[in-house]
């Protein structure tokens, strides 16, 4: 029987959705928020965005990302998986859905959701590889693929992801207008990003923590975006995880000059918005990524003047690399 505070988590996880898509005001920013849902709130970083095309008998592509577009550039409906969402206009789920039909490059496959656009079906969203701490979907996870069926239609109309390299590019966001003498840059999961020009930094975080730094002597700054606390035993090392990002961060900023007693530190995020069910996902996940970022800053030496974390509910946040102001904003709270 679900819980109250599994319902409110799956509230609050819907809620942030909505808020995200209803505030999108441009086809790239409607990808870029398409992508932030995806990783932060379903657990997925692989993906394609496919368009119903004129004669409605075949999807193009429009944007891929940790998959090769080459296998995704166009395909007819009436093949494979992805085909016969946009045919039938019903999602394919891994492990709730017949995999009866799929094609050769749909093995990783793991949801392929009708897009739609005044009630006809547009295009797919095809999911692929989960990320690490994901092990399937969950309830939950139907009302975030509603909202991204019902409200991802903008995002179709960024049509060529050859000719739309941003769309791909981890911190390519939308740029503000040319006259801004402020770089600005969206961080996603795995990223990080120091500068010693100003440039204001921005990410959306659910469990994940993104950790900003700033050198009060030379006055400028960095942001790391991390998923996970730290490495599996036997796994690479990785940007998604603290235990890597964080000393990466650092290292960059001593590389441009810093000394870690100037220093100071700015702490977001760690929520439990990705625990819809202690069975599937640590509910901790949020802590644990928290604790690693003030373990790792307290063997540095590095203080922390700030601090949002915890809760229930996702961030949007932005962080100016020249005079280490933060701004936050909650998004999704129940």
């Amino acid at each position: 029987m679900k819980t109250a505070a599994v319902d409110t988590i799956q509230r609050a996880r819907r809620a942030a959705a909505l808020a995200r898509m209803d505030s999108v005001v441009s086809p790239q920013d409607g990808l870029v928020a398409m992508r932030e849902i995806l990783a932060q709130l379903l657990g997925c970083e692989q993906f394609a965005l496919l368009a119903m095309d004129a004669t409605r008998t075949r999807l193009s592509l429009v944007a891929a990302h940790g998959v090769d577009p080459a296998g995704m550039k166009s395909r007819a409906i009436s093949e494979g998986l992805i085909g016969r969402a946009a045919r039938r206009g019903e999602p394919f789920i891994a492990g709730r859905s017949s995999r009866l039909g799929a094609s050769a490059d749909e093995d990783a496959l793991s949801a392929a959701i009708p897009i739609r656009d005044g009630g006809q079906v547009a295009g797919v969203l095809a999911l692929f590889r989960l990320l690490p701490h994901k092990r399937g979907f969950v309830a939950g996870d139907a009302d975030l693929f509603d909202v991204l069926s019902e409200r991802g239609a903008i995002a179709l109309a960024v049509r060529s992801a050859s000719s739309h390299p941003a769309a791909q590019t981890p911190s390519s966001p939308p740029q503000p207008a040319a006259a801004s003498r402020i770089r600005a840059v969206y961080l996603y999961p795995g990223d990080v990003f120091v500068s010693d020009a100003p440039a204001e930094l921005s990410a959306v975080v659910g469990s994940c923590v993104a950790l900003c730094l700033w050198d009060e002597r030379l006055r400028f700054g960095g942001m790391s975006h991390y998923l996970l606390p730290a490495s599996p035993l036997g796994r690479a090392p990785s940007l998604r995880f603290g235990s890597a990002a964080i000393p990466a961060l650092i290292g960059s900023l001593e590389r441009l000059g810093s000394r870690k007693d100037d220093l100071r530190a700015k702490l977001f995020g760690g929520a439990a918005v990705n625990a819809p069910s202690a069975a599937k996902v640590d509910p901790m996940l949020g802590q644990q990524n928290v604790e690693i970022g003030r373990r790792l800053l307290a063997e540095a030496g590095i203080s922390i003047l700030a601090e949002d974390v915890g809760g229930t509910a996702g961030r949007k946040l932005t962080f100016r690399t020249d005079d280490g102001s933060a701004q936050v904003k909650v998004i999704g709270a129940a």
